[in-house]
């Protein structure tokens, strides 16, 4: 019997707090509280936002094997992309749009299983788990560990199919309910018994960590997905097991939440000064077009450029609504002014680059 099941949930911390959480709670408490500044920071943090959850979307998904990256996705629809590509690149996509999709679920409803099961659905369509019934809590047993290993030489056996639904019903209880355990903590206990069940056959590992910005957005510790926890998960990703494996053999939940806190404060930090360097890029290209002519409309040129740093004339009159011809010479200008760079034809389209957003992404 998988030890779940026989384990109190929620689990009892109270024997935990020692000094060195305490003051590690403290630190990540800070470092999340600042990215909460942000929108009143940056010029246009909705914009800006976007380039940070493209790079949570890469390392979650490169967790899981994905070999695509950021670039990979910005290239779909413009650059010539073999079938396996744009595969491994819509992977990385759908986490973008799970994430967004979950944000506007919350408007309106909780992090419920709705929520999870919907966001699932849409990580899941169209890429390698397509047919592997998303959105849909598994019927079948499932185990992890390298590729082709057997279920009796896995790394960790999730509970069988029969328990998941009740399983599941637990946790939603435990999200909603109040609670006067600090939301940093939650989140980390969410988070590891969300991956413990294992509720779908596939993409468990990505909905657990779409759960953490999820919940720290309800609970009003975030007001946009700029939190980037992912990237020192992959950094660290032989601790991350490990820590997370020490709580299913030994209820080791001190260990495991030192590691979740630590990273949760070191990508707070990053993610706050990825964010400062991309507005102080996005404020420097329009302070070189302020003076034209061309004024507001070749401003959200701009904008467009940072949220597709590959883009075409058609691409940019689809987002703005402005008259193609208009496109082409807004990008025109912007290339001129060497904000963006010409690539060529590519697909039978002039494609321009935001290569400087493009090398801040992928220097880190």
């Amino acid at each position: 019997m998988n030890k779940i099941l026989a384990q109190k949930f929620p689990p009892d911390l109270s024997s935990i707090y020692d000094e060195e959480l305490a003051n590690q709670l403290a630190e990540t408490q800070g470092a999340i509280g600042s990215l909460k500044q942000i929108p009143r920071l940056l010029t246009n943090a909705a914009l800006l936002m976007r380039p940070i959850l493209s790079k949570e979307a890469e390392s979650s998904s490169q967790l899981e094997g994905t070999q695509a990256s950021i670039d990979d996705v910005f290239k779909i629809g413009v650059i010539g992309q073999t079938d396996e590509e744009r595969h491994e690149a819509f992977e990385i996509y759908n986490y973008e749009k799970a994430m967004l999709e979950g944000i506007e679920i919350l408007k309106k409803y909780n992090l419920n299983n709705f929520l999870i099961r919907s966001i699932h659905k849409t990580l899941m369509t169209g890429t390698r788990g397509k047919n592997k019934n998303p959105g849909e809590f598994r019927k079948k047993p499932v185990w992890i560990g390298q590729s082709g290993t057997g279920k009796g030489k896995a790394r960790y056996v999730p509970p069988e199919p029969i328990h998941v639904a009740q399983l599941m019903e637990e946790l939603e209880k435990f999200i909603l309910s109040p609670s006067s355990t600090n939301p940093l903590i939650v989140a980390g206990v969410i988070h590891h018994h969300f991956e413990a069940i294992h509720p779908f056959e596939d993409g468990n590992g990505r909905v657990g960590r779409l759960l953490i910005t999820l919940f720290l957005i309800k609970k009003g510790l975030l007001e946009m997905p700029i939190l980037y926890p992912s990237g020192y998960f992959e950094r660290h990703k032989r601790l991350y097991m490990s820590a997370l494996s020490k709580v299913d053999k030994k209820q080791n939940w001190r260990a495991w939440l030192l590691f979740f806190l630590k990273g949760l404060e070191e990508q707070a930090k990053i993610s706050l000064n990825l964010s400062i360097k991309i507005d102080e890029l996005f404020k420097k290209s329009r302070a070189m077009i302020e003076t034209e002519t061309a004024g507001l409309g070749l401003i959200r040129a701009l904008e467009a450029t940072f949220s597709r740093p590959y883009i075409t004339a058609p691409i940019l009159s689809r987002m703005t609504h402005i008259p193609r011809p208009t496109c082409v010479r807004y990008l025109e200008k912007l290339a001129e002014k060497k904000i963006i760079n010409d690539k060529g034809i590519q697909m039978k389209q002039r494609v321009y680059s935001n290569d400087k957003l493009r090398a801040i992404l992928n220097k880190i």
